[in-house]
């Protein structure tokens, strides 16, 4: 198959945000790889600049000869999305469990009524748990199963972080390789710890089938304040975290693996645990800016492929109720136009009591849809809720040019993530 052109972007000479190099950067022609990183000997300290942290990286401006460039022709995948029937359209923005629809139990192997029930939502993608994973080939026909049930080739997304977070190791059939948690990780001090972690996920997850893995956690962890990361965190420093972040998703991304850092702005500090509960973030803009937040910026700085925002109140950012997930203000305003960035935002799990116990659950990817969000993580009832989406473009409630802004960023996301011969919609 022809490989297809990606857009050609201007080219920007930056400073790293994680390793205080200077690098360059630029657009190319699918698949886009920077060269790998090569992780520094076990029990050698980092470099010098590795050790100073997040480097604020200057941008040059545009020159009057990058104007003139000419544009490279639309992505032919993003083209063929904005022709197909807007039900199927909204249906990328889902990201679903995959249990059967009338039992609700997470299923193993395909059956006719998990296969009618997807075939008519024709969703983006779907997230496997520990209780669909059987043994290496029975995830891997389960995964082939999936990967035939739709028009456009879908993420196929997993929870492995390492450490207490590991669907992989939690099934001893699986066999899957141990990594330390990050918190281990973190203390070591050696970013070459996080590389050979994210590195040993990312082939079993290959290997598998898996496209999209939703780690690193990005929070920090702050001591006595009731947040829940623990073991999760790579640790209480901003410095640190970043450092770490940025190394395990380069090497995801690196590994082909779309890596999606959670749980945007910061869960680290906050009261409560959104799995069950309201929970809130109470710390000033100027305290977010330089702690919770630092990660996330280094991260998007490095180009990093999926954030994912978090059920967090955050009062000094948005003094509505809102959580980041629900929030245009957190999801929309800060996130993409302040902070600049440009890949996929996913919501967590739409399914989660910190957002189901306040708001109606059909409703509620509407409402994360509207806030900004691309995809759309494990909806309560998807049928349901693709026709509250499908009635908000129809009246103009929601602008086609939102829609169409979402299926560009998931067609790029897949041209790039997904093999350059599955990708080829099927006619």
């Amino acid at each position: 198959m022809s490989r297809f052109l990606l857009p050609l972007a201007a080219v920007l000479l930056l400073f790293s945000s994680c390793t205080g190099l200077q690098e360059s950067t630029a657009s190319a022609s699918y698949p886009i790889r920077e060269k790998q990183e090569k992780p520094a000997p076990s029990g050698e300290a980092d470099s010098a600049a590795d050790q100073k942290g997040v480097a604020v990286k200057p941008e040059l401006p545009a020159t009057a000869e990058d104007e003139k460039k000419p544009e490279s022709a639309p992505d032919p995948l993003a083209a063929y999305l904005d022709r197909m029937d807007i039900k199927r359209q909204i249906g990328q923005l889902f990201l679903v469990e995959v249990r059967h629809p009338e039992t609700g139990q997470l299923i193993t192997r395909m059956n006719e009524a998990f296969r009618e029930w997807a075939a008519d939502l024709q969703p983006g993608g779907y997230i496997l748990f520990a209780d669909n994973l059987r043994n290496p080939q029975q995830t891997r026909e389960l995964i082939a199963d999936l990967q035939s049930l739709t028009t456009i080739p879908p993420f196929i997304a997993l929870d492995e972080e390492g450490g207490v977070v590991s669907r992989l190791t939690a099934v001893p059939a699986m066999g899957g390789i141990p990594v330390p948690s990050a918190r281990v990780i973190g203390a070591s001090g050696y970013t070459a710890k996080a590389r050979e972690a994210a590195r040993t996920i990312a082939k079993q997850l290959k290997d598998l089938g898996f496209s999209v893995n939703f780690a690193p956690v990005a929070d920090i962890h702050i001591p006595g304040t009731g947040g829940t990361m623990g073991e999760r965190s790579y640790g209480t420093e901003a410095q640190l975290v970043s450092r770490m972040a940025c190394a395990f998703s380069k090497t995801l991304e690196d590994e082909g693996i779309l890596s999606v850092a959670k749980h945007f702005p910061g869960h680290g500090a906050a009261y409560g645990d959104s799995h069950t509960e309201k929970t809130v973030l109470d710390a000033s803009r100027e305290i977010l800016t330089r702690r919770e937040m630092l990660p996330f910026s280094a991260l998007i700085k490095q180009g990093i492929g999926g954030i994912m925002t978090g059920h967090i109140i955050v009062p000094s950012l948005d003094n509505s109720g809102k959580p980041a997930s629900l929030s245009g203000i957190i999801s929309r305003n800060l996130l993409r136009d302040e902070m600049d960035y440009n890949g996929l935002v996913f919501t967590d799990s739409l399914r989660m009591g910190g957002v189901t116990a306040f708001y109606n659950a059909v409703e509620l990817p509407l409402l994360a849809f509207e806030a900004g969000a691309d995809i759309l993580l494990m909806p309560v009832a998807a049928l349901e809720s693709r026709q509250r989406l499908l009635e908000a473009l129809e009246t103009g409630r929601i602008p086609q040019q939102r829609l169409r802004e979402s299926l560009n960023r998931i067609a790029l996301a897949k041209r790039k993530f997904l093999s350059p011969d599955d990708i080829t919609p099927s006619p």
